[in-house]
């Protein structure tokens, strides 16, 4: 084999290894997270392709400094990818180009040039969060005399009282809620299985004692 077909050949390997191998098992669970990396790296083939540089003419010269922050403007520019966009896909390059280094000793410089590399300016967006008047309207909308209206209302009071994701409000079981103690709470199992204690108002238990009523028995399992 040619040495550009074994260079070709070594950095397609790494692309694979850091995808299927890598990643998922010491970077990030969150699916959404894996997405980034492989839209990343499928962006930069794509754009090294229409500079005329194949899968077989794959090299280390091809994730350089000037090769990069070429790429970035071509995000910019025929992708129409906004600054935050273009930040997101030069860290999940950067994660890749650090799993090289780690691979091979003489790839390490690629990392440390990519580190180098400025990221786009981003307008910092104000957020402006709900009135009072408005969140009582949404929690006023759920009928709790329906079991649906239950239902809701203690989902929307969750996300309201605890700050949480939806996805961290939909996770928590029986066993992740503290009511009978002086203090109750709630542990929220967040991404990368990191947790946190939300503590409770009595309206917020109240709601959730209510629903507990209507859905679960008194010895339901705890893991539900």
């Amino acid at each position: 084999m040619k040495k550009n077909n074994r260079e070709a050949a070594r950095m397609a390997g790494y692309i694979s290894e850091f995808l299927h191998d890598y990643a998922p098992q010491f970077l990030t669970s969150s699916k959404h997270t894996l997405k980034s990396y492989r839209d990343a790296l499928t962006l930069y083939i794509v754009f090294l392709d229409e500079k005329g540089i194949t899968h077989d003419s794959l090299g280390r010269s091809c994730f350089e400094r000037a090769s990069i922050e070429e790429w970035i403007v071509w995000l910019k520019d025929a992708r129409q990818c906004s600054p935050e966009t273009c930040n997101i896909r030069l860290g999940s390059l950067r994660a890749f180009l650090e799993f090289v280094g780690n691979k091979d000793v003489g790839l390490i410089y690629l990392y440390q040039e990519a580190k180098l590399i400025k990221r786009q300016k981003c307008r910092k967006k104000k957020v402006e969060g709900l009135t009072r008047e408005a969140v009582a309207a949404i929690l006023a909308e759920p009928d709790p005399s329906t079991r649906t209206g239950k239902r809701d209302l203690v989902f929307l009071t969750l996300l309201y009282a605890t700050a949480a994701r939806l996805d961290e409000v939909l996770s928590i079981r029986l066993s992740h809620l503290y009511l009978d103690v002086a203090k109750p709470y709630v542990n929220l199992h967040g991404k990368g299985g990191k947790i946190r204690t939300a503590y409770l108002l009595p309206r917020a238990v109240e709601h959730i004692r209510i629903y507990l009523k209507a859905f679960h028995e008194s010895e339901a399992n705890p893991e539900v």
